[in-house]
């Protein structure tokens, strides 16, 4: 027999007795922690659908659920979309019966239907391979994810997962005087996200970036506050001015590289190379065994291949998930947009969720 249910930000202790189960392995994503600190950059709301037969079958779904009415297209009645928060997000647990998968996944449809949700988008976390948690999605191989193996110690990565201009160029910052620091849930002083929030607003003006990605600085507060120790934050430093951060979410054994970046004017020291290095070793002392620093903006791009210059040899694809509930509505969304937004239609058509994107 199957337990279900539906938690949330305000009632979460099925959401997160499961979560403890996996924690261990499992990313700080899918923790309730971080749903309670990032529904409001949305204004979302943070649900999680769970099911529960023992403790060798279970899975548990967050994910925030968002009107489609209020982007301002005229339907009948109140329709919803579903998706994740920043990072990866999908079903996370254990299976060991298929009867148990295919019953959650029905009742997981069953309830998005009752709750008119119109499209569901997921982003597969890449290292728990939660993508085989789902039946019923479209999924698509769209990045790769990169990797460093820090189970067989810092020694290993510096010798063979770093490539030799890695390496120079940690050399090159240990003779500028480079040095980095790190602190961990309480230990974050305001101050510290001050330093973090100024570097990563230039970076993300620097490159141009969405305006989705200029997280209120309230937010980083909360999640520190919320995650506890599962937030690292690194700072480096060029004598007394911090230059390269980066917020880093740990559990017991994976490491997600989550925002950061580096003063412009003073990119030629290669900071981020430097500092990502001293993370290795802080790292690899705290027991985790996978630092996972996401991919490119487009496969294969400079960027993936920068992140490959430290990961040789990684292979870890990361997929996306897509599924339509209420084909008829979708595409009457899909007719208002066009005519509403045509450009951003033409730009965004490929993506299931591209009517959320108006300018």
């Amino acid at each position: 027999m199957i337990k279900h249910g539906i938690d949330n930000a305000a009632s979460f202790q099925t959401w997160s007795d499961l979560w403890r189960l996996v924690s261990k392995e499992a990313p700080a994503f899918f923790s309730p922690q971080y749903y309670i600190s990032y529904q409001e950059v949305e204004q979302a709301e943070a649900e999680c659908f769970w099911g529960y037969q023992d403790e060798q079958n279970f899975l548990f779904y967050p994910y925030l659920r968002k009107s489609v009415n209020k982007l301002g297209y005229e339907l009948s009645q109140e329709y919803y979309d579903v998706s994740g928060a920043y990072g990866f997000n999908g079903p996370l647990g254990i299976v060991s019966d298929r009867d148990f998968l295919k019953t959650y996944n029905q009742l997981l449809q069953e309830h998005f239907r009752d709750c008119k949700v119109v499209t569901e988008l997921v982003r597969y976390c890449p290292i728990a391979e939660n993508c085989r948690w789902h039946d019923y999605t479209d999924q698509i191989d769209v990045l790769d994810n990169v990797y460093i193996d820090l189970s067989r110690g810092s020694h290993w990565v510096w010798h063979e997962s770093f490539e030799y201009r890695v390496r120079k160029t940690v050399r090159k910052g240990q003779s500028y005087g480079l040095k980095t620091t790190f602190s961990r849930g309480s230990e974050i002083q305001e101050r510290d996200l001050v330093h973090f929030y100024t570097i990563y607003t230039s970076t993300m003006s620097r490159n141009e970036a969405d305006n989705y990605y200029f997280f209120p600085r309230s937010f980083f507060s909360s999640l520190v506050h919320n995650l506890g120790d599962m937030a690292v934050l690194a700072l480096t430093w060029l004598k007394d001015k911090p230059i390269s951060a980066e917020l880093v979410l740990v559990g017991a054994k994976i490491a997600n590289g989550f925002l950061g970046g580096t003063l412009g004017e003073y990119y030629e020291y290669k900071a981020n190379t430097f500092q990502r290095w001293e993370l290795v070793k802080y790292l690899c002392e705290m027991g985790v065994e996978k630092y996972s620093m996401g991919g490119g903006a487009t496969r294969g791009d400079g960027i993936y291949k920068f992140k490959m210059s430290f990961a040789q040899g990684c292979v870890n694809p990361f997929y996306i998930g897509t599924y339509v509930y209420l084909p008829e509505v979708f595409a009457e969304i899909q007719t208002q947009w066009r005519a509403k937004y045509p450009r951003a239609a033409q730009l965004h058509s490929h993506k299931i969720q591209g009517y959320r994107i108006q300018a």
